[in-house]
């Protein structure tokens, strides 16, 4: 009767043993990640002519811009010709893709040098002005061209006010040359640069109209 009861509870604890091994044994691998930042700006200080007056800046603040819920991810995106969305497998951004383009601005602006203090809506600073806006696209589109593509509607506010001072879509595209994720992030740095050089000038000008530069 002992010897019975002994079998059945072995037979108990075998059956989901082998079970759970068994399952263990069907799981797909995981698939390496690697993950991309944008390159960075290559874009050198800005050098003011003799006789020619610069627009610059006391202070700059740079807000996350809002984004679709595709585009709110680490998601490395595509866009196909039916207009939907994919996503390059094994590869991720390092960063939400609204922080990731905040972050590159605030490089490009650091690396312009036209204004004197910069930062970011997470490091709770103040700053009379505020670039902020809608980040409409930062993916590869793969229709009947093969091309990065970055779309930004830019708003310059005026934080004491909460008013909006300026307002400007700005885009910009780059061949992809290739179809490995390396050569779309490649080319969404090329296009990233292409905007920021009318983004910068146009943010120094609004600005300035508004908020003069002692020392300019």
């Amino acid at each position: 009767m002992i010897n019975a009861i002994s079998r059945t509870l072995v037979r108990a604890l075998v059956l989901p043993i082998t079970a759970v091994l068994c399952a263990c044994s069907v799981l797909p691998e995981r698939v390496p990640v690697e993950l991309y930042e944008l390159p960075p700006s290559t874009l050198e200080p800005s050098t003011q002519e003799q006789g020619a007056t610069t627009p610059a800046l006391s202070s700059l603040r740079l807000a996350t811009p809002s984004a679709s819920d595709a585009l709110a991810t680490t998601r490395l995106l595509v866009q196909v010709q039916n207009n939907s969305f994919q996503a390059h497998p094994g590869a991720r951004w390092a960063a939400a893709v609204p922080v990731l383009w905040r972050d590159w601005l605030l490089d490009a602006f650091w690396r312009d040098g036209r204004v004197t203090a910069l930062s970011t809506s997470s490091d709770g600073l103040q700053s009379a002005l505020e670039l902020g806006g809608m980040l409409r696209s930062l993916h590869h589109d793969y229709g009947d061209r093969s091309v990065a593509v970055i779309r930004f509607d830019a708003r310059l506010i005026d934080t004491a006010s909460r008013r909006i001072l300026a307002s400007r879509r700005f885009e910009a595209e780059a061949p992809v040359q290739g179809n490995a994720p390396a050569d779309v992030v490649s080319a969404l740095g090329v296009a990233a640069d292409e905007l920021a050089r009318e983004l910068i000038p146009w943010t120094l000008e609004q600005g300035s109209s508004s908020f003069p530069n002692p020392r300019s």
